[in-house]
C-alpha cells in the first residue's frame, strides 16, 4: 500500500511506519470521522504462510477481548480482497527496546512505574485464561498524554495461547501456534519452562517480564547468546549475575530476581502478587506511582508488601524464600554457573562472630599444650 490508497473503502494510507518480514504497520485516517488509527496488514510474504494467517488473526481475537488500559486497543478487523488488517489505536511514543537502547539502563522508581502497568495488562489476560509467551521490551510500547508520562501499552498477543478459562467462550478456538524447533517465543526472554515445551501458566509470563525487569535497571540482558539453542540453555541452567546493592536493595530489584526464579512455582503466581512486591517503592517514588494509581481508579485494600527475598543467584530452586543457603547449590547443565559469594553476616552479629572465633583459637591452643606435655611426661 502506499499513501492515498483507501483501505476497505474507510481507512486513507497516510504513511508506512514499520514493516517486517511477515507484516507492515501503516498511519491512516479512517473517514469520514477524522480519527488517526495504526493499520496492520500482511505483506505479500505473510499472506503465503498459513501460520502467519493464524497468528495474525489470533491477535485480533485475543486483542479484542483486553478492556485493560494499558492493552492496546483494537477498533476494527477484516478481509478486504485477500488483504487481512487489524485497525489499533494510534500511539505516539516509542517500544521499550528503543528507549533503552537510547537511556542504557533505568532507575528503579521508573521501571517500578512502567512495570506496574504491565502488570495491569497481563493480570486482565490471564484471568481470561491467556497467557502472552511473547513479553519483551519490542512489545511494550511507552508513550506520554495530555496528563501522564511514561503511559504503557502492550501488545502483540499474536503468538498468546489461552491456557484455561471459560470466558470468552470463543477463545476456546485458539489453537497451538508453533516455530521452527517447535518453541515459540523469543529465546532471550522466554522461561525455563517454555524453553522446555513444558506447559505454560502465568507464571512464565511473569520470568519474561523479569528479564525485561533486569535489562531496563542494568542495561544488559541476563541470558543472550548468538546460537538462540545456547541461550535457551541459558535460560534453563544458569542464574543472573546479582543486581548492583543500591538496585538490589529497592523493591523492584528484588521483584525481579523473584520472577527470575527457575521453577515455575518459586516465582509470584499472580500479578496482583507481584504488584503488591512492587508496593516499597510505590511509598517512594511519589507522584509518579501514585498518579499511575489515581488513573486507574486506585486499588483499594491492597495488601502490605510481600516479603523481600534475596537474589535467586544466591540460593537454589525450590529453597524457600526465607531460608537462603550462604553458599549456593549450582544447577546441573552446561555452560558457566554464577555463584554468588556466601551471605554477610548481619552487622549486629559481627562482634560476637569474632568473639567466638578467638575463643576457638584460644582452646585449639590449650589442647596442643595439653597433648605436648602427656608426651614428654610419657618420654
Amino acid at each position: 500500500m502506499k499513501p492515498g490508497d483507501m483501505l476497505a473503502g474507510k481507512y486513507k494510507i497516510e504513511t508506512e511506519l514499520g514493516r517486517g518480514s511477515f507484516g507492515a504497520v501503516y498511519r491512516a485516517v479512517q473517514e469520514p470521522i477524522g480519527r488517526l488509527v495504526a493499520i496492520k496488514v500482511l505483506t505479500p510474504k505473510g499472506k503465503l504462510d498459513d501460520e502467519m494467517k493464524k497468528r495474525f488473526m489470533r491477535e485480533a481475537k485475543l486483542s479484542s477481548h483486553l478492556k485493560s488500559n494499558h492493552c492496546i486497543k483494537i477498533h476494527d478487523f477484516g478481509d478486504t480482497d485477500g488483504q487481512m488488517y487489524i485497525v489499533m489505536e494510534y500511539l505516539e511514543g516509542q517500544p521499550l527496546d528503543v528507549l533503552l537502547r537510547q537511556t542504557g539502563k533505568l532507575p528503579p522508581k521508573r521501571v517500578s512505574h512502567i512495570i506496574r502497568q504491565v502488570l495491569d495488562s497481563l493480570g486482565e489476560a490471564h484471568q481470561l485464561g491467556i497467557v502472552h509467551r511473547d513479553l519483551k521490551p519490542d512489545n511494550i510500547f511507552v508513550c506520554n498524554n495530555a496528563t501522564q508520562t511514561d503511559v504503557v501499552k502492550v501488545f502483540d498477543f499474536g503468538i498468546a495461547k489461552v491456557v484455561g478459562g471459560s470466558e470468552p467462550g470463543s477463545l476456546k478456538e485458539t489453537q497451538k501456534l508453533t516455530m521452527v524447533g517447535g518453541t515459540v517465543g523469543t529465546p532471550a526472554y522466554m522461561s525455563p519452562e517454555q524453553c522446555c515445551g513444558e506447559k505454560l501458566t502465568p507464571a512464565s509470563d511473569f520470568y519474561s517480564l523479569g528479564v525485561v525487569m533486569y535489562e531496563m535497571l542494568t542495561g544488559i540482558i541476563p541470558f543472550e547468546d548468538a546460537n538462540p539453542v545456547r541461550t535457551m540453555m541459558r535460560q534453563i541452567n544458569e542464574y543472573p549475575p546479582p543486581l548492583a546493592d543500591d538496585v538490589a536493595s529497592t523493591a523492584v530489584g528484588q521483584a525481579t530476581m523473584r520472577a527470575l526464579e527457575k521453577q515455575a512455582g518459586d516465582r509470584f503466581q499472580t500479578a496482583q502478587e507481584f504488584l503488591d512486591a512492587l508496593k516499597g517503592d510505590e511509598a517512594d517514588s511519589g507522584s509518579s506511582s501514585d498518579l499511575f494509581f489515581m488513573a486507574e481508579g486506585g486499588r483499594e485494600g491492597e495488601a502490605e508488601a510481600t516479603e523481600r527475598v534475596l537474589p535467586v543467584a544466591s540460593r537454589p530452586p525450590g529453597q524457600p524464600v526465607s531460608q537462603a543457603p550462604a553458599v549456593p547449590t549450582p544447577l546441573p547443565g552446561p555452560g558457566p554457573v554464577l555463584e554468588a559469594p556466601a551471605a554477610a553476616a548481619p552487622p549486629g552479629n559481627s562482634k560476637v562472630l569474632v568473639l567466638v572465633a578467638a575463643a576457638a583459637v584460644a582452646v585449639a591452643l590449650l589442647l596442643m599444650v595439653v597433648v605436648m606435655l602427656l608426651f614428654v611426661l610419657k618420654g
